[in-house]
Order: structure tokens, then sequence, then C-alpha cells
């Protein structure tokens, strides 16, 4: 049987001779749907992205609250682990805990992170 399947190949005149009737793709055409998987990869990404999907997968025990750039590539993030509300910093190079947060973050306004956190670091400055 084995031996027999390019016996059956070869006896298919399209499959024996493939450039025979089968005008091969133009540069053009090739460019263009080249271009058309590369731009579907890019889109399916970016909707990747910005969906919640890859958070649920992740299990949802840890996700970052709020974000707040201190430099060219540093940053303070709120991460929620469990219950707790974490500081940390980071860097290229590594991740440092900085804080444990007492009074957890409104994680309905990210964006005033950096007044939250003005009037945390203030509070604790206090006692």
């Amino acid at each position: 049987m084995i031996r027999a399947f390019p016996l059956l190949l070869f006896s298919l005149p399209a499959l024996a001779n493939p450039g025979a009737g089968v005008n091969p793709p133009s540069l053009t055409s090739w460019l263009l749907s080249s271009l058309m998987v590369i731009g579907l990869i890019l889109v399916l990404g970016f909707l990747l992205k910005k969906s919640k999907i890859a958070t649920v997968m992740g299990g949802g025990q840890m996700r970052v609250i709020a974000s707040l750039p201190v430099g060219y590539k540093e940053k303070l993030l709120v991460v929620k682990v469990g219950e707790q509300q974490l500081l940390i910093g980071v860097t290229p190079q590594q991740v440092n805990f900085l804080y444990r947060l007492e009074a957890p973050l409104d994680e309905s306004q990210p964006q005033a992170f950096s007044q939250q956190l003005g009037k945390l670091m203030g509070k604790h400055e206090k006692n």
C-alpha cells in the first residue's frame, strides 16, 4: 500500500507536473497576502492586550492596580495580591518591595494614583 502511494501521485497529471496549468502567484499578490497576515497578527495582538482575557486566564490572584512612571524605564506599581495591596518599584534590572498599604487604593480610579500615593506617603510620614 505504501509503495503504491507515489505511483498514485504520479498518475494524476496535475500533481505530476506542478507547473502545468497552474500560474504561480505574482510578487504583488504574495506581498499583499503577507501584509494582510502580518496586519491580522498585529490587530489580534492589540485586541488581546486590550481585553481582559489575559488577566482572567492568569487566575486573577495578582493584578496591577496602578502604575506611576518615575523615570525612563522605572516605575512604581501598586499590585493587589489576594486582599493586600503592595507598592513595588520596578526597574529593568530588579523589582523591589517598598511598602504594604494599610488603606487600599480605590481600584475604580487608577488615574488618580499619584494623588493617592502622595496622600498615603504623607500620612505615613506624620505617624
